[in-house]
């Protein structure tokens, strides 16, 4: 931002990571400093990059015009109160953008969305692409950030609308927290409002062991089964009251799994698993071996979809030109329940 702020350039700065690794906590840390610096921020859908109409709503600027035709023609608000007057307006999602001087940061969450079919619309797809080479290379003529996030295929989706290189500095992939943050996540979390009273280490390693280093998996923990047991047992941190975490910690890290595999069939889960159950969590499988292996079952229509659905659903994740299950606890679940 303090780079962008002193040369009124900008760029796109993408996080990726597999579902629960932390992307959308920290794009709200990010907000909470643009805010503080003084940027104007805006939390905008995928067609904010193609429809002047939906980034105006996501502005905040749609009161301040008529909208008369949608996405076609805008009339400025008399601010006497009488009516609208014609006057030249911004029409196109550049114009918006370069409209202003005061640092704008732009929040994309979800965006692998950019990577599905029909999006963007064809007839939108050429807009789309000069609005992110603009953003991305600093050519608005005012500071310009675009803070997006997604699943693993977004860097594929950004390339295919032709930002294929970041900067070193600007694109960050999220995985498990290191024991060191997630120690301090989690006593952050056990001594909430004077929660837990006295030495939390054995509820932190028994946390830790479980959760595997995953945000998501810390939250199904902490918040709201921890929190809430030290209240019931004033901060006293029991054998029993621990067990009764370990459960609801337990129940909230399944339930992620399942949400994950929806959509799946039970053959089709059963399947996925058998891919990985000789293969350890760290290393990978190759795309072609994957499409082969299911292609036997399923036919290669079928397949295909099942590969790109576990990718989209963060089931798989490509890690060095192969492809594993992002979340090591995952990977174990999968075995578990499904061979």
């Amino acid at each position: 931002m303090g780079r962008a702020a002193e040369t009124y350039t900008g760029t796109v700065f993408l996080i990726q990571g597999a579902p629960g690794a932390g992307k959308t906590a920290l794009l709200a840390e990010c907000e909470r400093i643009a805010r503080g610096r003084e940027w104007q921020v805006a939390n905008i859908g995928v067609g904010s990059l193609w429809d002047p109409y939906e980034l105006l709503d996501s502005l905040g600027l749609v009161d301040k015009y008529d909208v008369t035709e949608k996405s076609t023609k805008f009339d400025l608000k008399d601010v006497a109160g009488r009516g609208y007057k014609s006057t030249r307006v911004p029409r196109t999602v550049l114009s918006i953008l370069k409209d202003g001087d005061q640092p704008l940061l732009l929040i994309l969450d979800e965006s692998q969305g950019l990577g599905e079919d029909g999006v963007p619309p064809s007839y939108c797809r050429a807009d789309a692409r000069t609005v992110l080479d603009f953003i991305h290379n600093g050519k608005l003529g005012r500071p310009v950030i675009l803070l997006a996030a997604g699943l693993g295929t977004t860097l594929k989706s950004f390339e295919s609308l032709e930002v294929s290189r970041f900067a070193s500095n600007c694109f960050v992939e999220l995985g498990a927290l290191d024991k060191g943050a997630e120690g301090a996540v989690i006593q952050d979390w056990l001594k909430k409002d004077d929660g837990a009273k006295g030495d939390p280490k054995a509820w932190i390693d028994a946390i830790a062991k479980e959760a595997h280093g995953w945000p998501h998996h810390i939250l199904s923990y902490v918040y709201p089964a921890a929190v809430d047991q030290l209240k019931v047992d004033d901060g006293i941190m029991t054998t029993d009251g621990l067990n009764a975490v370990l459960n609801v910690g337990r129940e909230g890290r399944n339930a992620h799994y399942e949400q994950r595999m929806n959509g799946f069939s039970r053959k089709q889960r059963r399947s996925l698993a058998i891919l990985i159950v000789n293969i350890p969590s760290e290393d990978g499988l190759d795309e072609e071996d994957i499409k082969a292996d299911l292609s036997q079952e399923y036919g290669k229509t079928e397949a295909d979809k099942m590969f790109h659905d576990a990718l989209r659903k963060g089931v798989l994740d490509e890690r060095s030109g192969c492809y594993v299950v992002p979340i090591p606890s995952m990977h174990t679940w999968l075995k578990e329940e499904y061979v």
